[in-house]
């Protein structure tokens, strides 16, 4: 999203030959503009992290934005999993593979991998493993569903019409319903904001 002024306007981005009206990672660091001063990072796999911590002496992030998958892992990704993924997945993870935001009060799952020639960083900042996850959820799940991600307090999936699903982590018990991916994240970010 671009600003002019007080309204927010959709930037195009051509992903896959569609024409979206959301750039994912954008509206994401837009959220995050505030913290950047705090330390902001790139890694060589386009990793990007935000705010640096180092209370203990090791250095730490408070915000990961995974770098973006190409069709093709997306492709294999969905075939190891066993699933097909909802378009809206699909179009996220072409941006990000993945986030882990707030100090982990806010998680997508990615594709967690290691291959040779990675840089420490890069081999230590990895998404939530997809399919890692999947095989073991919190609690009960629809088979319709497809659980994506996160809090310490409720999981996120995804439902065939589109809408997300907020459900309580242990007892799956529904909190919240919003219509789309797209709402549902400019909604979440903007609350999540006060961890």
């Amino acid at each position: 999203m671009v600003e002019t002024g007080e309204i927010k306007q959709p930037v195009d981005l051509l992903i896959e030959g569609r024409l979206l009206l959301m750039n994912y990672k954008n509206e994401i660091l837009s959220v995050l503009e505030n913290d950047k001063v705090l330390g902001f990072k790139t890694l060589t796999n386009k990793t990007i992290l935000i705010n640096k911590t180092d209370e203990t002496g090791v250095e730490n992030w408070i915000h990961h934005i995974f770098h973006p998958l190409q069709v093709s892992e997306i492709d294999f990704l969905e075939k190891m999993s066993k699933r097909i993924f909802p378009e809206s997945y699909r179009i996220f993870l072409t941006q990000c593979n993945g986030v882990f935001l707030f100090g982990g009060n806010f998680y997508i799952y990615g594709k967690a991998f290691f291959k040779k020639g990675m840089s420490r960083d890069e081999m230590l900042y990895q998404p939530y493993d997809l399919i890692q996850e999947s095989e073991d959820p919190p609690c009960k799940i629809p088979v319709e569903l497809f659980y994506f991600g996160g809090t310490p307090e409720t999981v996120f999936a995804l439902n065939l019409d589109g809408s997300v699903l907020e459900l309580k982590r242990r007892s799956g018990k529904p909190v919240s319903r919003s219509d789309s991916f797209d709402i549902w994240l400019i909604e979440k970010l903007n609350s999540t904001t006060v961890f």
